[in-house]
């Protein structure tokens, strides 16, 4: 997310928007125009990838992750409208690649326009952008491994009890 709001502060957003986590927190709104941004879904797009060592495995999973924007002020629209045209832009994509060549963006979802009323019951213009982006999850674990096996430890199957006659 904070590679998102990096790019977001940088790359596109009006010097006077503020740019918002989105949580539930209760405070009021911003008077001025404000972004929000909140991760709605995690969605794994391949079956998990095994990188062995002698002493270590990497596990990793490619995951779309979706972020949906939600903008209010007089120019939502049009600051959605902006960020939806540029998320594919290769200077984005080489912009994302230079800081992290593990997150690239993917697509948008549509843009919407919602009714906002504020608690003062005053109407605001509000609108909604998903935004896709692909990143490369991994964990990295010690190996388990067996390097030595006690006798102990192996039962001896015998053959004696299978193969007695049978009674007739």
């Amino acid at each position: 997310m904070q590679l998102l709001g990096d790019w977001l502060k940088e790359m596109v957003l009006p010097a006077d928007w503020d740019l918002f986590q989105g949580q539930q927190n209760r405070l009021p709104t911003p008077q001025t125009s404000y972004l929000i941004m909140q991760v709605t879904s995690r969605r794994p797009l391949a079956t998990n990838n095994h990188n062995y060592t002698a002493e270590r495995v990497t596990i990793s999973q490619p995951v779309e992750l979706t972020i949906q924007l939600t903008a209010r002020g007089p120019d939502a629209l049009t600051v959605l409208g902006g960020i939806s045209t540029l998320w594919r832009d290769r200077q984005t994509v080489a912009w994302f690649q230079q800081k992290r060549n593990d997150i690239a963006p993917s697509d948008t979802g549509p843009l919407t326009q919602q009714d906002f009323t504020n608690a003062e019951q005053q109407y605001e213009s509000s609108a909604t952008l998903p935004l896709h982006l692909i990143l490369m999850t991994s964990i990295t674990r010690s190996t388990e491994t067996a390097t030595a096996l006690g006798l102990a430890s192996i039962t001896e199957a015998t053959t004696a009890n299978f193969l007695r006659p049978s009674a007739p």
